[in-house]
């Protein structure tokens, strides 16, 4: 996906999927990633929605929580990983064993975090 490089909008014209099933967190996510020049993709809350969004739509980069609900979103990352879309994990959590030999090296944002910081874990990630 093509972007432009603007140091107020650093994440314009990127579509990021937000997987978040925490309302509170979720909209956090979509004002700081909207602020930063970028569209949005949900914010989706179950892993069906996440599932669905990371199979159909054209995305730029995802931002997942490790769990949706009680279920983990590794299938999620699984589907981004086949089609070569970044993604980055926003937990207050580890990643659990398999998804971490699956993941290796995945960048994870400790929850809470910042806006700032979550935008330029993004940036970074888009940048790389």
């Amino acid at each position: 996906m093509e972007r432009n490089a603007d140091q107020n909008l650093p994440l314009a014209g990127a579509r990021i999927l937000v997987a978040e099933d925490e309302l509170l967190i979720a909209l956090d996510m979509e004002a700081a990633f909207r602020g930063a020049g970028a569209d949005i993709v949900g914010p989706c809350m179950t892993l069906e929605a996440a599932l669905d969004a990371a199979r159909n739509e054209p995305l730029s980069l995802a931002v997942l929580d490790i769990r949706l609900g009680d279920v983990t979103t590794e299938n999620v990352s699984d589907l981004l990983a086949e089609r070569g879309i970044p993604f980055l994990f926003y937990s207050g959590q580890a990643l659990p064993d398999a998804m971490q030999r699956k993941c290796d090296g995945a960048v994870v944002v400790d929850k809470p975090a910042a806006q700032q910081d979550l935008v330029g874990a993004a940036v970074s990630m888009l940048t790389a």
